[in-house]
């Protein structure tokens, strides 16, 4: 499922235009991609909590010459499902 499909979805289930969806979706990941990067926590019970990891610097190495590399220290975004959504997800439930 893309964002555009997911805008429709939204628009099916409430009373919304499919343009008014679009921009509703687009706004919520606009919130949480900028809590992200100021380094805050997004909590959505019953769903996930979206937050960021930081990875250490470390030694990797290019497969194509076998050289070492130096791998900077970076952050990354993570997700952990809710236990609602773990649930739902392994008994297959569609709504």
């Amino acid at each position: 499922m893309r964002k555009d499909d997911l805008a429709t979805e939204v628009a099916g289930r409430a009373p919304v235009t499919k343009a008014q969806a679009k921009s509703a979706v687009n706004a919520v990941f606009e919130v949480i991609r900028d809590a992200l990067a100021n380094g805050d926590t997004v909590s959505v019970t019953g769903f996930g909590s979206f937050s960021t990891k930081s990875r250490p610097a470390r030694t990797g190495r290019n497969p194509r010459t076998g050289e070492s590399v130096a791998i900077a220290a970076s952050k990354t975004p993570s997700f952990k499902a809710g236990q609602a959504l773990r649930t739902r997800v392994r008994k297959g439930e569609a709504r």
